[in-house]
């Protein structure tokens, strides 16, 4: 009878740990600040790449309409007040003339910046002759000090015949345990293309390709279907010690991404599956509280952020929106333990969110929710809450506008607001002509949250 009761009890107790489980990942929640914008100014086509450097945000961004043959050079700003507001810098800085250029920040602390000062031309891209790069394509900037001074040095890279050529290296560089430094990056031939790694083992001043991650035919032979030959992926550790990779497909809602592992640190890695998820540029970041998250976008169907809880990205959390008026190209890096700042492109402008991946807030009853909610001309106010701190307002698409016919219906992350004003600017991130509802709460001094009052439907 023991042994029975034992055996119940154990039973109870997987199923209680198991259930406890799944309330745990449904308990996370995404929380952003208000938009803020970084700069605005002609000819810029992406979001940029920041870093976080202690109490510093760096964003370096592209200032020119595209990639081969009309390059103009970068861009750069910073930030002191955690993406709050934002200080244009140097121009061509630090690294000189460059058609893309990001900064990643290596374990030792060290800033190493991955400067690309030429492409091939795509028109080109099937040519029995490929061209090689010039001396100079490819160059790295090395600052010890926090970004004050930089040592710029030439950057090779070696890509077998069979192979082909290296099209475009990729953001972000990370480290693996040993030191050897990895990054992703796609390549052209007659032959066909490939999506590859490449890793470094003297810190980025010599490249050379690891392993060829997939190809466009064995993402077909998987049911995927790649239509562009932007081979855009993103690879990150996982917190199980594996690699993921995930990979772009083309440049419509149609286009799902694609899902790769690596347990042999990325020297092989498996078949192909197709993910529920489409967008372009990719970009996986493990955060340190062991969350791994995936933002990528589309043009007309949203800026999102999926969350894989357990860090293996085995499975995906359903989308949260960060903005809906974005291009696809978006950036991303990490500036806390559960927190990333994210960077869009809109009309000639870059935005930027702070997106924190936390607990869900407990509800309290000593506050009231707040009343009276309004919105006119992109402003959303209601009256306020006795003994309030911030709220939290969540848009609710109800139905987009004529124009975006494609564009998917799907729930938009929590904006907390940075005071207690009952107010809060959301021009520039909906879609205009859509209908919406907003659901917003209280927030108190102990981060407790109220009951939601939702409002009625506005038309923007």
């Amino acid at each position: 009878m023991q042994g029975i009761l034992h055996l119940v009890t154990r039973f109870w107790i997987i199923i209680f740990i198991t259930f406890s489980g799944l309330l745990q990942a449904a308990e996370l929640e995404v929380i952003v600040t208000p938009r803020a914008t970084v700069v605005d100014r002609e000819g810029i086509t992406g979001g940029g790449q920041t870093v976080h450097i202690d109490d510093h945000i760096l964003i370096t961004y592209t200032n020119h309409p595209d990639d081969f043959g009309g390059s103009f050079g970068t861009g750069s700003a910073w930030s002191t007040d955690n993406g709050q507001t934002w200080k244009q810098a140097k121009d061509n800085w630090p690294i000189p003339k460059t058609v893309s250029l990001w900064t990643d920040k290596l374990t030792n602390g060290d800033l190493l910046a991955m400067g690309i000062a030429w492409v091939p031309d795509p028109k080109k891209r099937r040519d029995a002759t490929l061209p090689k790069a010039p001396a100079d394509a490819y160059q790295i900037a090395l600052s010890k000090d926090k970004g004050k001074n930089w040592t710029v040095t030439r950057a090779t890279i070696d890509c077998p015949p069979e192979i082909g050529i290296i099209a475009r290296p990729l953001p972000h560089i990370f480290e693996a345990k040993d030191g050897t430094l990895l990054m992703p990056a796609y390549a052209w031939s007659k032959k066909g293309n490939s999506y590859i790694l490449l890793h470094s083992k003297n810190r980025g001043q010599h490249w050379e390709v690891r392993s060829v991650i997939t190809t466009p035919t064995a993402i077909n032979k998987a049911g995927g279907k790649v239509t562009t030959p932007w081979l855009e992926s993103s690879v990150s550790p996982t917190k199980d010690g594996a690699l993921l990779a995930i990979a772009r497909t083309g440049s419509n809602a149609k286009s799902s991404l694609i899902s790769l592992r690596s347990i042999d640190k990325g020297m092989t890695w498996s078949a192909p599956k197709v993910l529920p998820i489409v967008g372009k540029l990719p970009t996986l970041r493990l955060l340190p509280n062991g969350v791994l998250t995936l933002v990528t976008a589309l043009s007309k169907n949203h800026c999102r952020i999926y969350i894989s809880e357990d860090g293996t990205g085995q499975t995906w959390s359903k989308a949260r929106i960060i903005s809906s008026l974005t291009g696809g190209n978006v950036g991303v890096s990490i500036s806390g333990s559960n927190q990333l700042i994210i960077t869009t492109p809109a009309n000639r402008r870059i935005d930027a969110w702070t997106v924190q991946i936390k607990p869900k807030a407990p509800e309290t009853s000593d506050l009231t929710p707040p009343t009276n909610i309004k919105m006119n001309k992109g402003y959303l106010t209601w009256t306020a809450s006795l003994n309030a701190t911030a709220y939290r307002v969540t848009p609710v698409l109800i139905n987009p506008g004529p124009i975006y016919g494609d564009t998917d219906i799907l729930p938009y992350a929590t904006t907390q607001t940075r005071d207690a004003m009952p107010k809060l600017e959301l021009r520039r991130q909906l879609l205009p002509g859509s209908t919406y509802a907003f659901e917003i709460r209280t927030v108190d001094n102990k981060g407790r949250v109220t009951s939601t009052a939702r409002s009625e439907n506005f038309q923007l």
